[in-house]
């Protein structure tokens, strides 16, 4: 099992809630008995851990000790600064079985609050098998200059990814009235394309687990994740400068369908996905379809030598050269990059992030094989 606890955790503050107080008892032995060693139970805060309580292991490994919650929490168990284990408590007691050395085993059990989390971290550990695997084969194609197997091993790690992040989801709708289903947020990187789900499920631990500081916080941060332009909404306008100095607004494309496209010379999985982006313009550039590239670079000639590189030959690209504070990247709450909305010719949004097979596909949809 994992031992770490995401953004949201290390973002709460520990408080006194009003929830009914409960007494709760972890215990356990360890096998690599050191008499007298420290197990330190520590509990999540802002950026870091505290410790909550200390006691020691007798001579046969075998520790307790008791702890009064007001509400239900993310800890972790440090036991002789060797091993640590995330634990969820609530009212339930916890047993620990645990080796005492780095890299050997710890397993904490006894409570529903951990089952869920022991079948998150299984599926977890299966899905990054799973992409390991696909991208050593991509590293070997690419190396062989295997183009072809490459684009279908791309395809292979976005297909998982969504995979990866639906079963997520499910999972946290399906657990009842445990802190688990907010942990599972942290294993979903795009948090703007899934802000339904997160409002629905702050909207559900509220109900289920009202009186927990850590779902407040959640759901009162939820908010930020709310995506500039929705699905059906029309994008909002950008105007800009082109590398030659004239400027360029996105509303002069309506009537097309256009690509709206965040990128930069810099970003690797931007340029790995231009020649995808490249070969869906040449196919349905006479049938409606234009790209729009905004440019996160700050560098004037790195962004020109990439539009040249690539072949990135639409004539509509602009930037302000800026990076992150881009004027566009603000108004679109851009955080992370490759981004891209597909817009139809009133200019709403008819698609999201869509890239490689899935590009292409959208677009078959719309104009034909």
């Amino acid at each position: 099992m994992k031992k770490y606890i995401g953004i949201w955790a290390l973002a709460i503050l520990s408080a006194c809630g009003s929830n009914t107080p409960g007494k709760v008892t972890i215990s356990g032995t360890i096998e690599n008995a050191i008499p007298q060693g420290e197990v330190v139970l520590e509990r999540f805060e802002i950026g870091q851990v505290s410790p909550v309580k200390t006691v020691y292991s007798d001579h046969e490994g075998n520790f307790s000790m008791d702890l009064e919650l007001s509400e239900p929490g993310f800890y972790r168990l440090n036991i002789y600064g060797e091993q640590f284990e995330t634990l969820v408590l609530d009212n339930e007691n916890i047993k620990v079985k645990a080796a005492g050395k780095a890299g050997e085993f710890i397993e904490a059990t006894g409570s529903d609050d951990m089952d869920n989390l022991k079948e998150v971290y299984a599926y977890l550990d299966t899905y990054q098998a799973k992409m390991q695997g696909i991208n050593q084969r991509f590293l070997t194609a690419q190396s062989e200059g295997n183009q072809e197997l490459m684009e279908e091993l791309r395809a292979q790690a976005l297909e998982l990814e969504t995979a990866k992040v639906d079963r997520l989801k499910k999972m946290a709708m399906s657990f009842e009235s445990s802190l688990v289903s907010l942990l599972i947020t942290d294993f979903i990187s795009n948090k703007t394309d899934e802000f339904a789900f997160l409002d629905s499920l702050a909207t559900k631990l509220q109900k289920e687990i009202p009186n927990s500081s850590d779902v407040q916080y959640f759901a009162e941060n939820v908010e930020a994740f709310r995506p500039a332009v929705a699905m059906g909404e029309v994008a909002p306008d950008i105007t800009m400068e082109t590398p030659d100095g004239e400027m360029l607004s996105l509303s002069d494309l309506r009537g097309k369908y256009v690509l709206l496209d965040f990128w930069a010379a810099w970003c690797k999985p931007c340029r790995m996905e231009n020649p995808n982006v490249v070969r869906m313009y040449e196919k349905y550039n006479d049938e409606g379809f234009e790209v729009f590239s905004v440019s996160l670079d700050r560098s004037k000639q790195q962004w020109i030598d990439a539009i040249e590189k690539d072949g990135l030959v639409w004539p509509y690209h602009v930037s302000d050269l800026k990076y992150f504070q881009s004027a566009a990247a603000i108004t679109y709450k851009i955080n992370a990059i490759p981004f891209a909305l597909l817009l139809d010719p009133e200019g709403r949004v008819i698609g999201k992030n869509l890239r490689g097979r899935a590009l292409e596909a959208k677009l078959a949809s719309i104009f034909g094989e």
